[in-house]
């Protein structure tokens, strides 16, 4: 379980009541859920989905977090895609940082428009923790937040942005 003053924040838009209904739930079996809507005039996507996790990216979340409700998440954002068909949406994961640096923002950006390969990309957040952790030990710089897109023609996470 996570720390009890930490607190999940879910910010959506576009999101049907049921698949925010099955991802607070999930997440609540994880920690406190701070939800709200996003408040948007006009979008370029049909749907927004944030989730910031108050803890670190890293192997302890995933054992925390529990193998079932990884799956539920991961069934419900691949859901999202299929209902969603050809309209575009938008999935943000943020955690505060990584295990050796909890001082930061390690974000992760997911939009429907890499088509078919949407649910790999989903897969593989679960699988690189070590590439990585790996990959921000190596950068120099101090750094206060971190941004992954999923590159379709690579077929692998890589580092967009460093704040």
């Amino acid at each position: 379980m996570s720390n009890l003053n930490s607190i999940v924040k879910l910010e959506y838009f576009g999101v049907s009541p049921l698949e925010i209904e099955v991802i607070y739930n999930t997440l609540s079996k994880f920690s406190v859920v701070d939800e709200g809507e996003i408040l948007v005039d006009e979008s370029e996507y049909v749907s927004l989905l944030n989730i910031e996790f108050p803890v670190a990216y890293d192997e302890y979340f995933f054992e925390s977090f529990g193998f079932e409700n990884w799956q539920k998440i991961k069934y419900v954002f691949k859901e999202m895609k299929r209902r969603r068909g050809r309209k575009r949406f938008k999935i943000t994961l943020s955690f505060c940082g990584i295990s050796t640096d909890i001082n930061s923002k390690l974000v992760f950006s997911l939009t429907s428009e890499i088509g078919p390969q949407f649910e790999y990309a989903i897969e593989k957040i679960e699988h690189i923790i070590d590439t990585i952790h790996i990959e921000i030990k190596n950068l120099e710089s101090k750094r206060q937040s971190m941004s992954y897109t999923y590159d379709a023609i690579a077929m692998k996470w890589v580092l967009v942005d460093i704040i």
